[in-house]
């Protein structure tokens, strides 16, 4: 308690107006004790509770601010005292209790003894009438001239055990020492921390035997799985057999390292020190270890098992790590090609198993060593005698060395070289059959114009004089030839695709629509149908191919309608950033549905065939060829068509076209 809350403490406690008197007969004033005079006070009620003390008091009698605290007793402070002049725990009793008989109201004297600090004190301890007991320190630089040699030579002796017991109690340690018998003779304050369930045990004459016993079945320690029994032999055998410091955990989660030792006259010293922080360390670290241990054990089994081989040179072009598929690519033997081998020793290594000739060894090793080469990722195709193709990937890392992994792509070169010259070969195939079609279609426009010229002078001239049989078969005729023009029509426009082009330009699709809704104006009129048409975006693409992919989509709604019912079509069209286009960036996705007559989605690929129908030509006109020329379209476009329908219901067909072409613009052939 501060000096203006001792003066407020008093003022307001008329039961100690007394204690306030007597201090003032013996020359101390309040004022002293604001000022911080040297003189220790100390206060306690009538139950001998601490009630107030100054800083001083505690300093000069040697009580810690929690020992010497509102609500300690008289009697805990004498025991304190007693206990660091190593008194026994019999002894102690004994002595506080004659003191607090003697301490009746009146009575008063004086003491000396050497503080924890080695200074000399005298208290003067006085009880008031009331019960009150006031208790002064000072500070006294020499015993007094009164006090003989023997009790002179006590107080040295009080002074020094004192001192000793100071220095204890400011170890970050906790200290015991047993005599002989194995009975505790000196202790300090962290000891009594370390086992905190016993201690009201732990006192000067305390058998370790016991002290260890009642701390088990306290459950003061972690027994790791060990009976009470087998633990208190166990530690007992390690304390009276001293070796190597141990180890043990608290119930508390701390972990106490024990050191003992035996003194010249068998009795035991040792000291416990909290080593929870480095323990919960070493644990951390143990988990660590183990799992680095685990992960390169994951490591190796991955590298052994990979399908590529693989090796690590440091920076010197020594083998650091190799697998066994590498070795198994090239032949190698393992108790040649190992940790620690150079580049060049492997290469010749190479050379005499016939992988290389000395001449492309040589060249490898300058490429491996070109400095450029050692700083950037590097892949390269190396072809071994035998004919196999490995695909070699160096990669730099930042201490200079290299990583390397090695396939073997021959099959997928030989995969590759064959696909690619089936390519070239359906490619020119797919050119000859355009050009085929595209002569063709035009070669035979020719002689049908013959036919249809023939046919109709033949109605012109001839028709009156013809039976009716005769009639009907030059009708037929006239309209095969129609027929046969349409489809010839058809097959124009859709070798003309890719022979016949246009260049990719933006264009707005707006406008493309706009246009065939013109175009197919009296078709809509005559159906009484409704054409709804959404926002649509620009795009590049072909103009004249995208306005024939709307007008046959818009045209086959139209025509493929239910008998009494009026066509209902829709034109929308969404700009999407994930779609299933090779082309990069955005894409719009444009779908045309209508409520006509539909069809079973298990012919959705079929109508997209050129000359396939899934209706007669009785029932609906057409070549077969229309679905074909949009799939084309689209396709020439990087994009993708799709349809989805319900008979009696309608269908939906779906485009996706890139919004750009970018540099895949074709031209006109």
């Amino acid at each position: 308690m501060s000096g203006n809350g001792t003066l407020a403490y008093l003022k307001n406690q008329p039961a100690l107006a007394e204690a306030a008197t007597v201090l003032h007969r013996d020359g101390i004033g309040i004022d002293d004790i604001f000022a911080g005079a040297d003189v220790g006070l100390a206060l306690f009620d009538s139950e001998l509770r601490l009630l107030a003390c100054n800083d001083l008091y505690r300093s000069l009698c040697g009580y810690l601010l929690e020992e010497a605290s509102t609500g300690t007793t008289l009697q805990d402070l004498m025991r304190i005292t007693f206990r660091r002049q190593n008194v026994s725990a019999e002894d102690i009793e004994a002595r506080v209790a004659k003191i607090i008989r003697s301490l009746e109201p009146g009575a008063s004297y004086t003491f000396r003894y050497a503080s924890p600090s080695a200074q000399v004190v005298e208290v003067r301890r006085r009880r008031l009438t009331n019960g009150t007991v006031v208790e002064t320190a000072r500070h006294v630089d020499a015993p007094a001239s009164g006090i003989d040699l023997n009790t002179q030579f006590e107080m040295i002796a009080e002074r020094s055990r004192a001192r000793l017991m100071h220095a204890l109690d400011v170890m970050a340690d906790g200290f015991a020492l047993y005599d002989a018998s194995d009975r505790l003779v000196l202790y300090n304050r962290k000891y009594v921390d370390y086992s905190p369930l016993v201690s009201d045990i732990i006192m000067p004459g305390a058998a370790k035997e016991e002290i260890l016993k009642a701390s088990v079945r306290r459950g003061a320690f972690v027994l790791n799985g060990m009976s009470e029994d087998d633990y208190i032999a166990w530690r007992l055998h390690k304390h009276r057999n001293p070796g190597d410091p141990i180890e043990v955990q608290l119930s508390d989660g701390r972990w106490i390292l024990i050191s003992e030792k035996r003194t010249h006259d068998g009795g035991i010293v040792g000291t416990r020190s909290d080593i929870t922080e480095l323990k919960h360390r070493e644990i951390e670290m143990l988990r660590i270890s183990q799992q680095l241990h685990a992960k390169n054990l994951q490591f190796d089994s991955a590298i052994e098992n990979m399908i590529q081989g693989l090796c690590m040179f440091d920076k010197d072009q020594r083998l650091v790590v190799v697998n066994r598929r590498y070795l198994e690519i090239y032949g190698f033997s393992a108790d040649v090609v190992k940790p620690g081998i150079t580049l060049r020793g492997l290469m010749e290594y190479s050379v005499s198993l016939g992988n290389y000739t000395v001449e492309e060894a040589e060249r490898a090793l300058a490429e491996r060593n070109d400095p450029e080469r050692l700083r950037t990722r590097t892949t390269i195709k190396q072809r071994l005698k035998d004919g196999r193709i490995i695909a070699v990937m160096n990669e730099p890392m930042p201490d200079g060395g290299t990583i390397a992994t090695y396939q073997d792509i021959t099959d997928a070169e030989t995969a590759s070289q064959t696909m690619l010259d089936y390519t070239r070969k359906l490619e020119r195939s797919n050119r000859e059959l355009v050009d085929f079609a595209y002569v063709a279609s035009h070669d035979l426009q020719e002689p049908l114009r013959k036919i249809e010229a023939f046919g109709d002078r033949l109605v012109r001239k001839y028709a009156a004089d013809l039976p009716e049989e005769g009639r009907m078969f030059v009708n037929r005729m006239q309209s095969a030839a129609e027929r046969m023009r349409l489809l010839i029509s058809d097959l124009l426009s859709y070798s003309r695709i890719t022979t016949a082009a246009n260049p990719f330009s933006r264009n707005d699709l707006t406008e493309v629509v706009s246009g065939v809704l013109s175009d197919l104006q009296i078709r809509i009129e005559e159906s009484e149908a409704t054409v709804k048409v959404g926002a649509l975006p620009k795009i590049e693409c072909d103009p004249m191919q995208m306005r024939q992919l709307f007008q046959n989509l818009i045209g086959n709604a139209l025509k493929f309608r239910q008998k009494e019912v009026a066509p209902v079509i829709e034109v929308t069209a969404e700009v999407v950033h994930k779609h299933g286009l090779a082309a990069l960036g955005p894409a719009v996705v444009i779908r045309i549905s209508d409520n006509g007559i539909g069809f079973d989605n298990q012919f959705k690929e079929q109508i997209f065939t050129i000359f396939q129908r899934l209706h007669s030509r009785n029932e609906y006109e057409g070549t077969g060829i229309g679905l074909a020329t949009c799939r084309k379209i689209v396709e020439r476009h990087q994009g993708m068509i799709d349809a989805t329908g319900r008979p009696g219901e309608g269908s939906t067909f779906e485009i996706t076209i890139p919004v750009n072409q970018g540099q895949l613009e074709e031209k006109s052939a």
